[in-house]
């Protein structure tokens, strides 16, 4: 009941609430799934129930009751236990629900209010009203940006920043900033859908025009953290606790939590392998290394998938020591190092079905490196083999065709003196470059090749750019230029190369740059300092395609810099190549409206230079009618005399000269 006011009408003061009587019966619990048993045996199974719960909680005097069948005398299956506090009561139902008494007979538990409830239920049902609609937010809105920008998120000191890379556009301010968004690092999802934020108690996920929180998994300690590629599953791994469910994989769309896997084990010093699971391209399988296997697992049932006699199992390989998924269909590419009399060897091998599609057998292997086209056209296999001497090792590319009949396969060799720094596709083409180094002159080239066709083609070299300053390659996302860059120690060194026309079209160096990032569209780059390299000069420069400067930002203790993914595009590839093919006359579109914006910019800033000329020519006749204003007070103050008069002044110049040192020396000639 309400409180009242007191007699004197006073509505501070109110009398004295009635006592109330607690009628509820939250300390007391249900308890079936007993046997029914007979007279004789009722004594003996409140010995073992009682026995039982008196292990979680004190049962009331008299609070333990089982009801028989009056004509018959048996047990009716069930019992109910009064104990001493709530939460006595709380504790059984979570421990004994679901526990087994025997074979034949499991515990179902409830508290004794929920009885009330399940009673409460019509017996007719009734027709919730439906919810008022409430509009989500579109969650790739930054996409229809009507000038095509992209957006980027930066983390220094304890604030994360979303902008909007805009270079022409003077005094920007962040789209989005808050302070303390995330205790450690920040991490977009592949496709630009939602920005992953850390903190103590797990992750939390953000998107939309006004930057909400969308969804959040309770993780603690979480400190690694991986999408798969459609954004379909998060893997998440936290090294505090128990490290036999340290691992876990969940539902983006719901937040649930699918399963739970080992972490690290003992023996491996706490140090994760990530990401811990590799995807395959559609988010179907995913897959973990193991001893002489793969496990290979069905997202949509969290379960190994099946073999060919319908058994759940992982994939058997002696030796695995690596796999790869392709990017574009469900293969992977594995290695096994050699052992004893058996070489070792590369296999491609199609997921679910378990079929190999090629293998290939080396010997003399000391290391291999796999890295697949990111349009799985192609698999380039570096091999380290030693010689015979075992004193020094060979390098050689096998250039895996998987779009031809039967894989065929292109070698490679480099002689003992070259050393590979570095290896990377064209996106979106069929060239690669190879940084390497030649121990005998002490220099490094850089080397570009072509793979010469999707199919029945041949492995060429189109050009070698000798003697280059760099350990490093960066293609632009959209393949044509290449980045040269030298990140070691603080050089900085960045060189633009179009490989279109085999030219330098920009020099450039930013000292003591730690990371390169692309823009998506391959239109911009950013270069950074960030603080867990170095702990000086840290920030960031913006630069166009072609090497031009376009801004540099400095933060004290800057740590990242992300450009926002883009998903897949939605044309093919025979259309993207069409595109390209008439790029001039879509680029004379661009550049017009380029134009317009440029000429715009500019009146506005002439708008501008124009109103400051024009308050400052207010401000100088408001000061001059002022000064004639005081001109009788100044006169006055002066006794008289006109002090605005530059004639009644006389100007008198002083020059003053010292001689700071003297010195005679007597020269031969």
């Amino acid at each position: 009941p309400c409180p009242t006011m007191a007699d004197d009408g006073d509505p501070d003061l109110f009398d004295e609430e009635e006592p109330q009587v607690d009628t509820s019966f939250r300390h007391a619990i249900i308890v079936d799934g007993l046997p029914i048993v007979p007279q004789e045996k009722h004594d003996k199974l409140l010995g073992v129930i009682r026995k039982f719960f008196t292990q979680v909680g004190s049962i009331l005097a008299n609070g333990l009751d089982m009801p028989t069948d009056p004509k018959t005398r048996q047990s009716l299956g069930y019992a109910f236990i009064e104990f001493s506090s709530e939460e006595e009561a709380t504790a059984a139902v979570a421990k004994a629900n679901g526990y087994k008494l025997d074979k034949s007979h499991t515990f179902v538990v409830n508290s004794f209010e929920d009885f009330a409830k399940y009673t409460s239920i019509p017996d007719e049902e009734v027709e919730a009203p439906p919810p008022p609609y409430v509009p989500k937010e579109n969650l790739t809105s930054w996409l229809l940006d009507g000038a095509a920008r992209d957006q980027y998120v930066v983390r220094y000191n304890e604030e994360c920043e979303i902008w909007w890379n805009d270079p022409t556009k003077p005094d920007q301010q962040p789209e989005y900033s808050r302070r303390g968004w995330s205790d450690n690092y920040v991490s977009w999802s592949p496709r630009g859908t939602y920005l992953a934020t850390f903190h103590r108690l797990g992750i939390m996920l953000w998107g939309g025009a006004s930057w909400k929180k969308l969804l959040k998994l309770s993780h603690g300690g979480v400190k690694l953290l991986d999408f798969s590629p459609s954004e379909k599953f998060i893997v998440t791994w936290s090294p505090e606790g128990e490290q036999k469910e340290a691992l876990v994989v969940w539902s983006t769309s719901t937040g649930a939590k699918l399963r739970a896997f080992q972490g690290t084990k003992e023996g491996e010093g706490g140090e994760m392998e990530w990401p811990a699971f590799r995807w395959s391209h559609d988010d179907a399988l995913f897959a973990r290394l193991g001893e002489d296997c793969i496990y290979v697992y069905e997202s949509s049932s969290m379960k190994l998938i099946k073999d060919k006699q319908d058994k759940r199992s992982s994939v058997k390989v002696d030796g695995v020591r690596q796999f790869l998924w392709s990017p574009t269909e469900n293969i992977v590419s594995l290695w096994v190092p050699e052992h004893l009399n058996q070489p070792a060897k590369v296999v491609l091998m199609e997921l679910p079905s378990r079929n190999e599609l090629r293998q290939k057998n080396m010997v003399s292997v000391a290391d291999l490196r796999m890295t697949w086209h990111d349009q799985g056209h192609f698999l380039c296999v570096k091999v380290d083999k030693h010689s015979k001497s075992k004193k020094t090792l060979n390098s050689a590319f096998e250039l895996f065709r998987l779009r031809d009949k039967g894989v065929p396969i292109e070698v490679q060799e480099f002689s003992k003196d070259i050393t590979i720094v570095a290896f990377a596709w064209e996106p979106k083409g069929l060239r690669f470059t190879v940084v390497h180094a030649d121990g005998s002159s002490n220099r490094t080239d850089v080397s570009l090749h072509t793979m010469g066709s999707k199919h029945n083609g041949r492995v060429s070299l189109l050009k070698t750019f000798e003697k280059k300053v760099c350990n490093g390659v960066f293609w632009s996302p959209v393949g044509g230029i290449l980045l040269l860059a030298n990140l070691k120690g603080t050089a900085g060194q960045l060189e633009w190369v179009d490989v279109n026309v085999m030219q330098t079209i920009g020099e450039a160096e930013h000292f003591m740059c730690s990371d390169i990032e692309w823009d998506p569209t391959g239109r911009f780059v950013a270069t950074s300092v960030s603080h867990w390299r170095h702990q000086m000069e840290n920030g960031y420069n913006m630069w166009s395609s072609h090497g031009r400067p376009l801004g540099h930002i400095k933060h004290d203790k800057f740590y990242q810099l992300l450009w926002r993914p883009r998903p897949p595009t939605l044309l093919t590839e025979h259309k993207e190549k069409e595109v390209r093919r008439n790029l001039r006359d879509y680029s004379k579109t661009y550049e017009e409206e380029d134009l317009r914006a440029k000429r715009s910019l500019q009146g506005d800033m002439l708008k501008q230079r124009k109103e400051k000329h024009e308050a400052f020519e207010a401000f100088l006749r408001e000061t001059s009618a002022l000064y004639a204003e005081q001109r009788a007070a100044r006169v006055g103050l002066r006794g008289g005399m006109e002090s605005d008069n530059e004639s009644a002044y006389t100007l008198i110049e002083d020059v003053d000269e010292a001689e700071l040192s003297y010195k005679e020396e007597v020269i031969d000639v």
